[in-house]
């Protein structure tokens, strides 16, 4: 659908097509429809589609989505060594919306047993708690472990105790829906499927 079919298709909702004293203008018509897409990803993500009821609907509500799946393969950074752990510093996409999943590989020191696994949220208040207790499954044991992830300001920082490191980081994520503009009003929108079921 091109970005004019959709600008038209909502004031035809709407019922200001040819209502040439109260159709709205371009601008505020774009704003809502923005703001709909939105809306429409955050309920279709977080399962609040009221007429949910059966295996055909959910499968529906989430094949919706499908065309804002992305994935990043994050190079590993040198790691910044502090008293008692390793810090890896990573950013977020600029377009990310909601993380979906996040698949680390870690070794040891060598480069041996390297191992997928996957991380354990902290707080920037509450990490240390993890760090200073030796029975937290932070810390690398039987070639096992689970880095700690801290949210900074600009993305996040993997933490490793000084026995291991991270080889590899994914992040899999929704991204922000496109925006829709009059710009070039004959370009395909092509972030959701264009289907009826």
């Amino acid at each position: 659908m091109r970005c004019i079919d959709i600008i038209a298709a909502f004031e035809l909702e709407i019922n200001k097509l040819d209502d040439n004293l109260n159709k709205p203008v371009t601008d505020d018509s774009l704003y809502w429809i923005n703001q709909a897409t939105v809306k429409f990803v955050k309920d279709r993500f977080n399962g609040n589609a009221p007429k949910r009821t059966s295996y055909e609907q959910n499968e529906k509500r989430t094949r919706d989505l499908i065309k804002l799946l992305r994935e990043v393969h994050a190079n590993t950074p040198a790691a910044e060594s502090h008293a008692s752990y390793d810090s890896y510093e990573y950013t977020y996409p600029s377009d990310m919306m909601y993380v979906l999943n996040e698949d680390i590989t870690i070794s040891d020191n060598n480069g041996g047993h390297e191992m997928d696994t996957c991380v354990f949220e902290c707080t920037a208040d509450s990490f240390m708690y993890r760090v200073n207790n030796i029975l937290t499954d932070f810390h690398y044991r039987y070639h096992r472990a689970r880095p700690l992830r801290v949210r900074t300001s600009g993305g996040f920082k993997l933490l490793t105790d000084k026995n291991y490191k991270i080889n590899s980081y994914t992040l899999g994520y929704l991204k922000v829906p496109e925006e829709i503009t009059n710009k070039d009003p004959n370009r395909k929108y092509e972030d959701f499927e264009d289907y009826n079921w």
